[in-house]
């Protein structure tokens, strides 16, 4: 068990704090008034030492502002594809507020050492701007102190070029980043487009189908010529008709007509024919006069025996054959009155000769096209699968490089545009701030020491009355 020396230095205190000094009431109040006044005093004093002995402080202030709209770009490339772009407002992600990273940006060291060395200061020496974000706004205010107020405003326009030296490599940084992603992509989009185009022209070189518009153009030609066949059917028909009209009218075929039109023309056929006629002639006279066995008969139906026999010689030397009709039929009928409608008939037999020979080619031609169109078919469907192929590789490659392009036109995607709303301002007098505090802080001292007497005064009542209980 301790011993009651070891407790004397706490019972000294005891008695001191609780019974207090023998001095009177009197000294007592003399006592704590001294040391009242005493600590006030030093107080001011300090206070006074700090007003007059801080330096004047300046204040600029400048305020940016970040616009809530968003912008956006369509391009459209006829035949090819689109490409869309699009900046939308900064403020549509609740979770996200771009004024904080700016602020975060804004308070960097890697800034405030950029904006102290355009002064040629350092980082203490240039300070640390403050920043207030009022709420439901996209304003950012700020404020800097310096020792004048030309250096004040130098340090917030430092601080605000440094700034937007920052945003812009950020910005540039993104968009090559963003354009290296797009590259890679662009690479297997060029060579697919290279691919496609390669089997395309293979098929067109190997298939001779160039395009659709070839494939369409040769169902046209086989439409043509069908139509120019049934022209030509119903032409010959009529052409037909015609010719045999003429043949009852001259109870003729063209072969026919045209083998009395050659004997008619020779000059032989005709001396013969002429000599025929007479001792026909001469012959049916002596015929009627005397009998078959006298010498004048006998010797006009020899002559004209052997007259009959050299015109068929002769029929079949012009003609071919012997067509003892036609012989005799040109000194029966007036050829000459008939001559043009045998001439009529060559000539309308010669056409549908000619119209046989068109249709006939025209046959042959539509079957050979009807050939090549039916193997056609599936060329024309691969070729357009290929084009098809083709043309959306391009219009992939072609969006991608467009978008790539519009992209770099949108440099404030990821990071908003900031606009200086209110420039630096120039301080026309000193910061009085810490004057104030140090007044406050004065005032604010000298209560507590009153406060702090005032119950070391009233504390042996108190302290006694606890004690004793």
């Amino acid at each position: 068990m301790k011993s009651k020396h070891a407790y004397r230095p706490l019972l000294w205190l005891q008695r001191y704090f609780v019974n207090g000094s023998q001095l009177s009431v009197k000294q007592r109040q003399q006592a704590y008034l001294r040391a009242t006044l005493l600590l006030i005093l030093l107080i001011w004093l300090l206070v006074l030492l700090f007003i007059f002995a801080s330096p004047n402080r300046y204040v600029s202030q400048w305020t940016l502002i970040l616009p809530g709209s968003g912008t956006g770009a369509n391009v459209t490339l006829d035949s090819v594809g689109q490409a869309n772009s699009s900046t939308t407002s900064p403020y549509t992600s609740s979770a996200i507020d771009p004024r904080i990273n700016y602020k975060t940006i804004a308070s960097s060291k890697s800034l405030l050492a950029s904006a102290a060395k355009t002064l040629q200061l350092t980082a203490g020496e240039f300070g640390n701007p403050k920043l207030k974000l009022p709420n439901q706004t996209g304003i950012m205010q700020f404020s800097i102190k310096a020792q004048s107020a030309k250096a004040a405003q130098q340090k917030a326009w430092a601080h605000y070029h440094s700034l937007q030296a920052i945003l812009s490599e950020l910005r540039s940084d993104e968009i090559e980043q963003r354009e290296d992603a797009i590259r890679v992509g662009m690479a297997s989009f060029a060579n697919k487009v290279s691919h496609t185009q390669e089997k395309l022209l293979e098929f067109q070189s190997e298939h001779g189908l160039v395009s659709l518009e070839q494939f369409k153009e040769l169902a046209l030609t086989m439409e043509r010529l069908r139509h120019n066949k049934v022209n030509l059917v119903s032409e010959l028909q009529g052409v037909k008709a015609s010719q045999k009209m003429l043949e009852i009218h001259l109870s003729l075929t063209p072969k026919q007509a045209a083998g009395l039109l050659t004997l008619k023309n020779d000059q032989l056929f005709q001396q013969l024919l002429i000599s025929y006629t007479r001792v026909t002639a001469s012959l049916a006279e002596y015929r009627s006069r005397f009998g078959k066995r006298h010498p004048k008969v006998v010797t006009y139906r020899d002559e004209q025996t052997s007259i009959l026999s050299a015109l068929s010689k002769r029929c079949k030397t012009l003609l071919g054959y012997t067509d003892k009709r036609l012989m005799l039929m040109l000194s029966a009928d007036d050829l000459d009155g008939r001559a043009q409608l045998m001439q009529q008939l060559l000539t309308l037999n010669t056409e549908a000769e000619g119209l046989r020979h068109q249709i006939d080619t025209l046959t042959q031609q539509i079957h050979d096209w009807n050939h090549r169109f039916t193997d056609s078919n599936d060329d024309a469907a691969k070729l357009e699968d290929l084009q098809r192929e083709h043309q959306v590789a391009t219009a992939v490659f072609t969006s991608a490089l467009a978008k790539m392009d519009i992209g770099k036109a949108d440099i404030y995607a990821a990071y908003p545009l900031l606009q200086l709303m209110a420039a630096p301002s120039l301080a026309e007098e000193p910061d009085n701030l810490l004057v104030l505090l140090a007044l406050v802080g004065g005032i604010a001292a000298s209560i507590s020491i009153i406060a702090g007497m005032g119950m070391l005064w009233i504390r042996k009542p108190i302290l006694q009355k606890i004690l004793t209980k």
